[in-house]
């Protein structure tokens, strides 16, 4: 509901509450007040599971939230990823979030939103509470997460998407054992094989077959997949179920690996530990995984994030956590509104809409309750007049204006 700084102050201002004399219980909600993420957690899966069925697909990704301040005990230094690229390596200080989010397609959107539902702060090695155990890793963290969900809802067809950073052992361990399906991009150089053929002999049969390279010609196929910002594409793809040598301590994976050839010399590598999913299915699905920059960059933009000001170790385990909640609740409240009334995407002369975003959302989401900032954008056919009238207007505007 705030449309300048998002602060206690702010929003005790904005409900009215100017004269409210116990302001400093509101200050301390974050940092003493006592109550259970982890039971939100499970709500706000079962207001999504409507939504979905019985089937879900969660995509995971790494947050990284810039904050500077030496009683921070949880900061550290990071690469940053939206100013990184492959030739130049940007670094910053700041907070790694892992973020677990539910797509769910709505029908007034072109693409699936990735509704943020679980968020768990990653702590650096020389945090005073990894000083008595093991240092946790995002992929620890979040197989953590994955228990959980798997042990409220048990008989859920779950699919997880992520990006190259989770193609590691312990993960694909742990989704085969729960039952979820892991789609992940893989190394070029991967060490992939082909199954044993069942050949009985005295002496001890090896596990692994003759080492995969590339596919042969005559296996590759011309296929049409829908692309980045829903665009119908082209690819080369060839697929094949096979047995994967990874880690150091070389574990040995039953995966299917699809290879994408997007242009000739580019190519790329994907796997799902579903042995049963076509490859048109991991490549869309893949692609979906985007949504859920496109929730980091929505989030920053509208909701705060990174704009936080707590030192507080409790604030902060708190505060990025709620923030990506209200995302979805605003989300699934602008929903409600659509589905009573209809929503119109504001449009402008350089910037045509045809379907709703989170913006048109979150604007109606303040004129439902009743925050008159809204109203500014809330006509289809909006008149402009003059707040002041010509008199009243500074000298320099009013000569920069006959100008």
């Amino acid at each position: 509901m705030c449309n300048g700084g998002r602060t206690i102050c702010a929003c005790l201002r904005t409900l009215g509450m100017h004269g409210e004399t116990a302001f400093a219980n509101y200050h301390h909600l974050l940092s003493r007040a006592k109550f259970d993420m982890l039971k939100g957690v499970k709500i706000l899966i079962e207001m999504l599971l409507p939504l979905t069925g019985p089937s879900i697909v969660l995509v995971v990704d790494e947050h990284l939230e810039r904050r500077r301040g030496e009683k921070i005990t949880a900061k550290a230094t990071y690469r940053d990823p939206v100013a990184s690229s492959k030739k130049w390596l940007v670094k910053c200080t700041g907070l790694k979030w892992v973020v677990l989010a539910l797509l769910i397609t709505f029908p007034w959107s072109t693409r699936p939103f990735a509704l943020p539902i679980f968020c768990v702060l990653r702590r650096p090695e020389n945090h005073p509470r990894n000083a008595r155990r093991k240092l946790r890793s995002g992929t620890d963290l979040l197989c953590q997460m994955l228990m959980v969900i798997r042990r409220w809802f048990p008989h859920l067809t779950i699919t997880l998407l992520g990006d190259g950073d989770y193609a590691r052992v312990r993960l694909c361990t742990v989704c085969k054992k729960l039952k979820i399906g892991l789609v992940t991009r893989l190394r070029g150089d991967a060490r992939l094989y082909n199954y044993k053929a069942d050949v009985r002999s005295k002496c001890r049969r090896a596990v692994l077959g003759a080492r995969l390279s590339r596919p042969e010609s005559n296996l590759w196929e011309k296929v049409s997949i829908r692309w980045y910002r829903g665009q119908m594409r082209e690819v080369l793809v060839a697929s094949k179920n096979c047995l994967w040598l990874a880690g150091k301590q070389t574990a040995i994976i039953a995966i299917k690996a699809v290879w994408v050839e997007l242009r000739p010399g580019d190519e790329i590598v994907l796997m799902t530990t579903n042995l049963d999913m076509s490859a048109l299915s991991i490549i869309e699905g893949y692609v979906k995984r985007w949504n859920i920059e496109v929730t980091f960059r929505e989030c920053r933009e509208y909701l705060g994030v990174e704009t936080q000001r707590q030192w507080s170790d409790l604030a902060i385990e708190r505060t990025t956590p709620l923030l990506f909640v209200l995302y979805t609740l605003i989300t699934l409240i602008g929903n409600a509104i659509h589905s009573k009334r209809g929503l119109m995407p504001e449009s402008t002369a350089w910037y045509k809409k045809t379907h709703l975003t989170f913006s048109d959302l979150l604007e109606a989401v303040r004129l439902e309750f009743g925050n008159p900032t809204a109203l500014v954008n809330s006509l289809l056919t909006p008149e402009f007049t003059n707040a002041l009238p010509q008199e009243d207007l500074p000298r320099d505007l009013a000569l920069a204006e006959g100008f």
